[in-house]
């Protein structure tokens, strides 16, 4: 082999190794939040994800150092099972990458179905907190306003003005144009978010700034006080829009998830649709 060829071989192997990586985090956070949901049967999946994903972090690694593509153990075992049983090379090799395949794809659709089922029978919850985003234009930031209902009353909240600016009711809640994203809470998460809109409403007047006081902050610590971890990096309107709905935090280790398809608010007065998530 040339050295051009074995270059390009060893970037290859390197990019698979990034790749093993990647997709071994993202198993090891499946598998967490499948164990933290209180179904049995997640909570094997999100172990098996969880083994299965350090598995193929850490081959992933070996892949990145030794510059030639390193199978999972899982995969070795799989083909070394497969000899033992008279199974030729090749078989064996084709064995044990269905076993790699299905430790990593079979118990994450178990968790998916479970949480979309608790999703689902979530829907009648009566405590939840909620983030409204409306987007503006491109040449302009959007705006974030949250939500607590408990009690059977919601209260709105936004962070109006510049300078100075404060936290202010939002009566009647966000208008036409405003996406709603609701999760579904237990009373005293409700409870302590409630005693945040309040504290922030008491609070004085404030200079706008991008990274605080801002109306993405004043979302953030109102979902903060009632459990939901937020992801660091929603930092702006649409940021925070985004890690309500896709972020890992929320979606999976948090154990709360949001929907993956947020519901453009009716006209006022029109029945809203709410996507919530499971309580925890």
């Amino acid at each position: 082999m040339s050295d051009g060829e074995q270059n390009g071989a060893t970037w290859g192997s390197r990019l698979v190794g990034g790749i093993q990586v990647v997709g071994g985090g993202l198993e090891i956070a499946l598998g967490v939040g499948g164990i933290v949901l209180p179904e049995p049967a997640t909570t094997v999946g999100g172990v098996i994800l969880v083994a299965h994903g350090a598995d193929t972090v850490v081959a992933g690694f070996r892949t990145l150092w030794y510059g030639e593509v390193q199978h999972s153990y899982t995969q070795q075992l799989g083909t070394a099972t497969a000899r033992g049983l008279g199974a030729s090379p090749q078989t064996a090799r084709g064995i044990g990458t269905a076993v790699d395949i299905a430790a990593g794809v079979g118990p994450g659709l178990a968790v998916g179905v479970s949480r979309r089922l608790a999703i689902a029978g979530a829907e009648g919850a009566t405590e939840r907190v909620a983030v409204a985003y409306l987007h503006r234009s491109a040449l302009q930031m959007g705006h974030n306003a949250v939500g607590v209902t408990a009690g059977g009353k919601t209260a709105w909240v936004h962070f109006a003005g510049t300078s100075p600016g404060r936290v202010v009711p939002l009566f009647g809640g966000p208008g036409n144009g405003y996406l709603l994203t609701e999760l579904a809470v237990t009373t005293q998460q409700a409870t302590r978010a409630s005693t945040a809109l309040q504290t922030l409403r008491a609070g004085s007047p404030q200079t706008w700034g991008f990274f605080g006081p801002n109306c993405t902050t004043v979302a953030t610590r109102v979902l903060q006080d009632a459990g939901v971890v937020v992801p660091a990096w929603s930092r702006t309107p649409y940021l925070l829009h985004l890690g309500v709905n896709y972020g890992a935090e929320i979606t999976v280790v948090a154990g709360a998830a949001a929907t993956t398809s947020p519901v453009l608010l009716a006209p006022q007065g029109a029945p809203r649709p709410v996507i919530v998530a499971p309580r925890r």
